[in-house]
């Protein structure tokens, strides 16, 4: 299976590396391939090519771009990507990060559906910011990365991309909880920044019956 990291960034950048260590090919796709490949000439197989290049030769594409930029790209390949399962890991925020831009009853995620019918969209990863990414242990076991589709086959491809990176994978049902996923995001931000409880924390479903964590 070949992945598509659509951007060049932090967060990108943690988990294209991630998914190359467990031995994934992955090539990235950015605006400006010649200025970014040595960021990964450490990884033998990790290529960067322009957006059109990876959205064509992948399996799988990861939406990595900031928000603002990423449903004109993925518009702009949406003939490379017909078929293909597309993981959004976006959250639309303002340029301030305050609030979200997209409306209450939609969702990036949705939105990036929308406009690539073609494809089978999956949330995933957006909870989870690129300076934790690359440890996901918090408090003896891992973290939770919550994820969402209609899709079961793209749904099965986030899973293990989720396991693969360290993590325990929550199924949280259709598409259309993608919604609550960015404002989950949001909730974070909020407390991590404005509420001063630090960046160190993650949430996580725990059922009644199960032992408790220890700090």
């Amino acid at each position: 299976m070949k992945l598509a990291i659509l951007g060049t960034g932090k967060m990108g950048g943690m988990v294209g590396k991630r998914l190359a260590s467990a031995g994934y090919d992955v090539v990235y796709g950015s605006r400006e391939p010649q200025l970014n490949t040595d960021k990964f000439s450490d990884y033998g197989n990790i290529s960067v090519s322009s957006y059109r290049d990876a959205c064509r030769q992948c399996d799988v594409a990861v939406v990595a771009v900031p928000w603002a930029h990423a449903l004109p790209l993925l518009m702009s390949q949406k003939e490379n990507l017909v078929g293909k399962v597309v993981v959004d890991l976006t959250n639309p925020l303002s340029p301030d990060i305050s609030y979200l831009v997209v409306p209450a009853m939609s969702s990036a995620a949705e939105l990036i559906a929308g406009a690539l019918e073609g494809s089978k969209v999956v949330k995933a990863f957006n909870g989870i910011t690129a300076d934790n990414f690359p440890t996901p242990d918090f408090s003896g076991k891992p973290a939770q990365v919550f994820f969402c589709g209609d899709d079961p086959e793209a749904k099965g491809v986030a899973k293990d991309l989720i396991e693969t990176c360290g993590y325990q994978a929550e199924d949280c049902g259709a598409l259309s909880n993608a919604r609550y996923l960015e404002a989950m995001a949001m909730l974070w931000l909020q407390l991590a920044f404005w509420e001063d409880k630090g960046s160190d924390f993650s949430f996580r479903i725990v059922q009644k019956g199960m032992p408790a964590l220890q700090a």
